[in-house]
């Protein structure tokens, strides 16, 4: 985890004070008249092997980047194989990475830039037509907009940056590959570094099969911290907190693991949500409601030491593990939901992980959003297989093939437990506090001007407008702040579209798990 801040052009200094947090190690500086570069360092893989830009053969660089099939020589990190890559490839070389990055590279005799993003934007990164950085709280020349994942521009400092897509289109094919074998290789690559480490463990299907699969390897992969740190947050009574314990006092009966529960009140929570919206710099709601838990939780887990964690994110929209799912009326539709919850998957789950632990400096890696298990769930597994509620033999739960495919590693309660969202799971008592909260802050007056205040994406209820307004306030210096954030009408995390599969739908519209049974019980 780092933070990165280009300017062109540059007319004063570098204010790298927001992306501390980020990288709080190190920092690095480059500088001529042309091109400002800044980095700040979260130093996990060969820690002492000091801090960017990097230099190699008239090109510097800045990235935030895990590359998992990188070859290090000696003082180097993963970080430097991209730069060799991109010298003698251009942006072609990025079909030869394996992992996630966020860069910007600049040739110092030709002016030539190369700006790039991972294919799922696990990594952030803003731009204008002069201004590259991790956050968007840095960006303070021009209009602003998020990088789109998977793609990168090559262009000569003075022109404005093109982003074409470096990244394939899915394409069905058919099932050739263990998914069982290559989730185990997308976790043991993510053990990659020489700091301690741990998983988030909420007691779902997700973060259960990460954990375990993590406390198989962690004794051959990480013997210099061999035991498996694990952690969950709710409130008091939360069934994440209670699952999470079941599954930690099991799997700590087989392998090293250590488990830690962190219970946080309805008002510790309240009083996060600005800086929780400062950090994941969003105004969505469930993303905001998702984040404050995560966010305190990185609290927490910055204090005992960790700096890298292995997070289950992803999961849910690769195999369709949302409630709403059940209502999926055919395989068609299932198979252009998929795709439509990856390509918007940045703007959610990558950003509120990335971003929720990052302010604490905590690094998170996704095993589930692993290119190879993306190609097997997008490219290879038929989307019958993803089907639940609407199968073609009959009614079947959420991610059942998933659920199958680790029977027998995981524990049975776990594979038999229903899908519950986090921003639910941790407490459904928090979203219901949300809510109130709105209603208290936001007036009828207020609300009944949300079209004309906010005319793009505008709040659809109180607690939306409450998350917008503090967005606003804390971004108000910052052109086009809002377009950088992803906004749509939803229920239990569908899209727009998928939003319309149910009549019933329409008549509880929210972006909480429970939306799906209580619009029937409205019904």
């Amino acid at each position: 985890m780092c933070g990165i801040l280009v300017k062109l052009h540059p007319s004063k200094k570098l204010n790298l004070k927001p992306l501390i947090r980020r990288g709080p190690d190190e920092t690095g500086v480059y500088k001529d008249k042309n091109i400002l570069m800044g980095h700040t360092r979260l130093s996990i893989v060969n820690p002492e092997c000091g801090p960017q830009p990097i230099k190699y053969k008239g090109w510097v660089m800045v990235v935030n980047g895990e590359l998992y099939n990188a070859r290090m020589k000696r003082g180097e990190t993963d970080c430097h194989m991209l730069i060799k890559l991109l010298r003698s490839s251009g942006s072609e070389a990025l079909l030869r990475v394996d992992g996630v990055f966020a860069f910007v590279a600049y040739h110092k005799k030709s002016q030539k830039l190369i700006v790039g993003r991972d294919p799922i934007g696990v990594m952030p990164l803003y731009y204008s037509d002069t201004c590259f950085s991790s956050l968007l709280s840095c960006m303070d020349t021009g209009h602003v907009r998020q990088v789109p994942p998977g793609h990168v521009a090559e262009f000569q400092i003075g022109d404005v940056p093109i982003f074409r897509k470096w990244t394939a289109d899915y394409i069905r094919s058919e099932p050739t590959i263990n998914l069982r074998l290559v989730l185990e290789d997308a976790v043991s690559k993510r053990l990659m570094g020489n700091v301690p480490w741990g998983v988030l463990l909420s007691g779902g299907l997700d973060s259960t099969i990460v954990a375990t699969l993590a406390c198989q390897l962690a004794k051959d992969k990480r013997p210099d911290y061999p035991t498996v740190h694990s952690f969950c947050i709710g409130l008091e009574g939360s069934p994440d907190v209670e699952a999470a314990e079941r599954v930690a006092a099991e799997l700590g009966s087989k392998y090293k693991l250590h488990h830690t529960t962190i219970k946080y009140t309805i008002g510790e929570g309240l009083r996060a949500i600005p800086s929780v919206i400062r950090a994941v710099e969003t105004y969505d709601v469930t993303t905001v409601r998702a984040s404050v838990p995560m966010w305190l939780l990185a609290n927490a887990i910055k204090k005992r030491g960790i700096k890298m964690v292995l997070s289950g994110e992803g999961s849910d929209e690769l195999f369709a593990g949302y409630l709403y799912n059940l209502y999926c009326p055919s395989e068609e539709a299932m198979e252009e939901e998929c795709k439509r919850k990856m390509s918007q998957l940045y703007a959610y789950d990558c950003q509120r992980a990335n971003k929720s632990m990052g302010d604490r400096g905590i690094e998170t890696r996704v095993p589930f959003l692993d290119s190879k298990v993306v190609d097997f769930a997008m490219n290879q597994l038929p989307p019958v297989d993803k089907l639940s509620g609407t199968h073609p033999s009959g009614p079947k739960a959420e991610k059942w093939f998933l659920r199958d495919q680790f029977k027998g590693i995981v524990p049975d309660f776990v594979t038999e437990r229903t899908k519950a969202q986090f921003s639910d799971a941790v407490g459904s008592a928090w979203i219901d506090a949300c809510k109130t909260l709105a209603d208290k802050k936001v007036t009828d007056d207020d609300f009944s001007k949300a079209s004309s205040l906010y005319p793009y994406q505008s709040p659809d209820t109180k607690e939306a407008f409450l998350y917008r307004s503090i967005f606003e306030m804390q971004f108000s210096n910052i052109c086009d702040a809002e377009k950088t954030v992803l906004f749509q009408s939803s229920i239990a995390c569908s899209t727009n579209v998928a939003a319309e599969w149910h009549e019933s739908f329409k008549k509880c519209m929210d972006p909480s798990g429970d939306a799906i049974q209580k619009a029937f019980e409205v019904s």
